[in-house]
């Protein structure tokens, strides 16, 4: 089955078309399964909540709080768990111009990571009902960035391995004397060429990476704000709500209660 455009299963709670981009949200209840199916455009995919097995000539499991690249015509067939998902899904109303302006390279293959936070900040504001050009600016924020990542090469091998030690583990404490002596660089060689590769500096990256495992969070179980906080890496509650607001423009609580209820 060949799906159209902005064509998925599940329940369409959400649907908008922008100047650019087509996004939908869908809910999934528990144990659902979709049948062999494709879809006619290129897309990514959020799963914002649940967790489901993709099978085609693979068998992948997506778990919550992974972004997906789904390249146009690939055949697959989903199962959910018993706690079904909510998925953010993002079309290019014309990839070919899209990419062709922003000198862009879609990945040639499927491909798969953790989720960016300008993802979350875009499924809140569509939720929120932010206007129509605002999202499509967020839309073009979180495209971007996630196509970058996905063909990302010519990092500094230390720069590359401290960008996945902060991912793969967004709570270890960062020393600088450590890296210095890891790498055997002064330490403010590292903060220099951490922030001229990268474009953050290197607390805001694992700040950034802390609020997307917090977002995570929020949107998987009912804990209090200070005990996501506090398992998040910030040292209060006072220093996670700003920071949460700093990149969402939302309180923890407002962001939990828009996208979940």
């Amino acid at each position: 089955m060949n799906l159209k455009e902005n064509q998925y299963f599940g329940i369409t709670t959400e649907s908008l078309r922008t100047e650019n981009f087509t996004i939908s949200m869908t809910n999934h209840s528990a144990n659902s399964t979709i049948s062999l199916h494709a879809h006619n455009k290129p897309y990514l995919c959020l799963l914002a909540y649940g967790s489901y097995k993709e099978e085609s000539n693979i068998i992948d499991v997506i778990s919550q709080g992974e972004v997906l690249y789904r390249v146009a015509n690939y055949e697959h067939s989903n199962s959910f768990s018993n706690k079904g998902g909510l998925c953010l899904n993002i079309e290019m109303n014309d990839y070919e111009q899209f990419i062709t302006l922003n000198e862009l390279h879609l990945p040639n293959k499927l491909s798969k990571q953790k989720a960016v936070i300008e993802l979350y900040k875009l499924l809140y504001g569509l939720k929120h009902g932010l206007p129509n050009d605002i999202i499509n600016i967020y839309c073009y924020e979180s495209m971007i960035v996630v196509i970058n990542i996905f063909n990302s090469k010519g990092d500094l091998n230390w720069v590359k391995k401290v960008k996945e030690r902060i991912n793969d583990n967004p709570l270890e404490t960062i020393s600088l004397d450590k890296l210095s002596i890891e790498f055997s660089l002064h330490p403010n060689y590292i903060v220099r060429k951490f922030k001229e590769i990268t474009g953050f500096k290197l607390s805001e990256y694992l700040t950034k990476i802390r609020l997307e495992f917090a977002m995570k969070c929020l949107l998987s179980n009912e804990e209090n704000i200070t005990s996501i906080a506090l398992e998040s890496g910030f040292y209060d509650q006072s220093h996670f709500i700003k920071n949460f607001k700093k990149y969402i423009d939302a309180t923890p609580n407002h962001f939990r209660k828009v996208i979940i209820g």
